[in-house]
């Protein structure tokens, strides 16, 4: 049985469907983004990028700042849910914040209203004598800010923190947000270095170039096996053979788990013949270097093979609850959920994030810091997975014995194991 079931998911067109989404990703944005050798730093060059690092007396005055530069400007820049929104404070919430800023800066609230001379930073347009239009970069113009020396790193992210919450969250003042806009220092030649050197010698190069690959092979796995569980659970409704399958001896319990093992197998094949090439394109780039041929492999698994599983067991398990127009609606909806609201991709894998980013080949340390969450992550669901292709089961059982035929379905089994 299990090979037939494999034989069905194979010649379905929302599998070859999968198969082609599954190596567009791979071709149009990992090896896209690879196709090229990692440069060395060179010491003569002026820009190295930027780097996170939590210096207070950095972080401090930009963020403060940036604070009184919203403040001043009326409204406020937030990505609630990923998306871009821009928010006007209410009067008692304007009052809220204005005491924080206080804190913050000795400014008070007449201070602030009354400061005529703001400026935004940004460009501007400016027309000279002769009527020509040129683009000039201003200058942002605010009052002159002292922190109080008795306000101490602890104190501002609490300050911070409360900010953000005033605002409606998703500002640029919480946690995440203050990590992300404000702790960003310039690179030295010595870091840049460090970082490459990290990549091709601590970990053999495919060790980076597998938290990037997993990272875009990821959005897919999250999402695409639900299609191909949804429409081989259907099938069977419109060729009418759920009689024929009912009128079995078979446990519902070893028919479903069959059938679940089949369509991750099946789905899984694609996916491990990316793994090859990925190590076999990264290996090819890097002649000169030793690689570790089983990095990407090992990571994949433990990474991809959890997404796989949750998508396919939320395919069968909806589409046998209800419909699989629904199961693909509460998983697309989850899975988008879950890519929006990844404002950071390198360093903010949750314990209940369904899609795991990290979006770059540097940041090591930004994953092994939440390695522990990572590996609850992928542990919660796959144990998710099991859980409901267990109720799959159960619900299988109940539509084979005529006891209830599903969510929004108003007729009845013409099977029932009484008849047999």
């Amino acid at each position: 049985m299990f090979f037939k079931e494999c034989k069905k998911a194979v010649f379905s067109i929302t599998f070859l469907l999968y198969v082609f989404v599954v190596f567009a990703m791979y071709t149009s944005q990992f090896d896209s983004d690879t196709s090229v050798p990692e440069p060395a730093p060179s010491a003569s060059s002026e820009d190295y990028g930027y780097t996170d690092k939590l210096i207070p007396e950095t972080l401090m005055p930009n963020a403060i700042n940036g604070l009184v530069d919203e403040y001043l400007s009326g409204d406020f820049i937030t990505y609630p849910m990923g998306f871009y929104k821009r928010v006007v404070l209410t009067e008692k919430k304007k009052t809220a914040l204005t005491e924080i800023i206080t804190e913050l800066t000795g400014l008070t609230a007449e201070e602030l209203d009354g400061f005529d001379d703001y400026v935004p930073e940004g460009f501007g347009y400016v027309t000279d004598e002769n009527g020509e239009i040129s683009i000039t970069h201003q200058e942002r113009v605010i009052p002159e800010i002292t922190i109080p020396e008795s306000l101490t790193y602890e104190r501002f992210r609490e300050l911070m923190n409360e900010a953000d919450k005033i605002i409606g969250g998703g500002s640029y003042y919480g946690e995440r947000g203050i990590s992300r806009y404000y702790s960003r220092v310039p690179k030295t030649y010595e870091d840049a270095l460090a970082d490459y050197n990290h990549i091709i010698y601590d970990e053999k190069v495919t060790g980076a170039y597998a938290r990037l690959f997993c990272d875009y092979a990821g959005i897919d796995l999250a999402v695409m096996p639900v299609f191909v569980a949804a429409a081989l659970v259907s099938l069977d409704r419109k060729s009418r053979m759920s009689d024929l399958i009912y009128s079995r001896k078979i446990s519902s319990l070893r028919l479903v788990f069959t059938r679940f093992a089949a369509l991750v197998t099946v789905m899984l094949i694609p996916a491990a013949v990316t793994v090859v090439m990925a190590n076999i394109s990264v290996s090819s780039r890097y002649p000169n270097f030793t690689v570790d041929l089983l990095a990407i492999p090992k990571l994949a698994a433990v990474w991809l093979i959890p997404n796989v599983l949750l998508a396919a067991a939320m395919g069968m398990f909806v589409t046998e609850l209800s419909s699989p127009i629904l199961a693909v609606f509460v998983q697309g909806a989850w899975w988008m959920k879950s890519v929006m609201s990844a404002d950071n991709l390198t360093g903010e894998i949750a314990p209940f994030t369904l899609v795991c980013r990290h979006n770059s080949l540097y940041k090591y340390e930004a994953f092994e810091n939440t390695l522990p969450q990572f590996i609850f992550n992928r542990t919660f669901f796959t144990v998710l997975s099991l859980v409901l292709v267990g109720l799959t089961a159960v619900i299988y059982e109940l539509k084979r014995r005529g006891i209830w035929n599903g969510l929004f379905s108003s007729g009845k089994n013409s099977f029932r194991k009484s008849s047999v």
